[in-house]
C-alpha cells in the first residue's frame, strides 16, 4: 500500500467524521444518515487496507480520545 493511498484514506476519514459530528450537532436527521453511511464506508476501507485512522481523528478533534462519533473504537 502506498503512503499516498493511506493519506487519502485518513483525509477521507477526517472529513467523514467531521461531517457526522456537524450533522448530529445540527440535529439534521437526513444529514446524519448520509454521514453515518460515509463513516462506515471509510472505516471498512481503512480496515480492509490496514490503515489506522485513530490518530487522524484524534488530531481533528482533540477531545475525541480515540472514540468514533458513536463512541466506537476507530482503530
Amino acid at each position: 500500500m502506498s503512503t499516498a493511498f493511506a493519506a487519502a484514506v485518513r483525509e477521507r476519514a477526517q472529513v467523514a467524521w467531521q461531517a457526522l459530528r456537524a450533522a448530529r450537532r445540527d440535529g439534521d436527521a437526513h444529514a446524519v444518515l448520509v454521514a453515518e453511511g460515509e463513516w462506515e464506508d471509510v472505516r471498512r476501507l481503512a480496515a480492509a487496507h490496514a490503515v489506522s485512522i485513530e490518530g487522524t481523528i484524534e488530531a481533528a478533534v482533540p477531545e475525541a480520545g480515540g472514540a468514533g462519533p458513536a463512541g466506537e473504537d476507530v482503530a
